[in-house]
């Protein structure tokens, strides 16, 4: 007796791959870009396709977890890293903009604040170059990082200006302005951040 075997099974195919930051890894891993298509195959051999697209994902190359689309909406742990050096830098710029640029120790305090940030290089020519060159409004990165950072982020980076607009003395009306509409834009209410800033204005009376 003659048997045919035969079966639909889906195939998928790699439509790309990159670097994403898996949610079951908790970690930046390698992903592959995956969809499939249900095939009548004949003897494990597949003839023709039997649907559209199914079942598209991306797949961790670490844990093979398979995840949504909307996974690589995330920021990497490199690109987060990125935006919140941008994020204290700009944030230092329009502090010193807003108090004085040329107080040495308002700007040594500054360059600290970013060394510590995680820029070890950064020198006092490279605060000069971002005055020259960070936009004025930074209310879309600062949106983006309120997105993605726990408070104790949003409060880090709010410490670091406050620290560097009191290196030269008591907060002005602009400085204070200038780091309670970032609070904002980060997402933190009003009390939260003016709580941090009077928190940081007591430590710099006590030194």
């Amino acid at each position: 007796m003659f048997f045919l075997f035969w079966q639909i099974k889906v195939l998928y195919r790699v439509l790309d791959s990159g670097t994403f930051l898996c949610p079951q890894c908790g970690a930046d891993r390698a992903y592959k870009h995956r969809v499939g298509r249900r095939w009548f195959t004949l003897y494990f051999i597949p003839l023709f396709p039997v649907s559209g697209r199914v079942n598209e994902h991306v797949r961790c190359d670490t844990c093979q977890g398979m995840f949504t689309m909307a996974v690589l909406a995330r920021p990497t742990s490199a690109q987060l890293s990125g935006q919140l050096l941008d994020g204290v830098r700009g944030l230092i710029v329009h502090v010193l903009r807003a108090g004085s640029m040329m107080v040495p120790e308002a700007r040594a305090t500054a360059v600290h604040e970013v060394q510590g940030a995680g820029l070890p290089g950064y020198t006092d020519q490279s605060l000069a170059a971002d005055l020259d060159v960070v936009p004025g409004d930074l209310s879309g990165l600062m949106g983006t990082l309120g997105g993605q950072l726990a408070d104790q982020g949003k409060e880090n980076l709010l410490r670091a200006g406050a620290r560097t607009a009191l290196a030269d003395g008591p907060l002005t009306d602009l400085e204070r302005s200038v780091l309670s509409s970032t609070g904002a834009e980060l997402g933190m209410t009003p009390a939260h951040t003016q709580g941090l800033i009077a928190m940081v204005e007591q430590q710099a009376r006590s030194r």
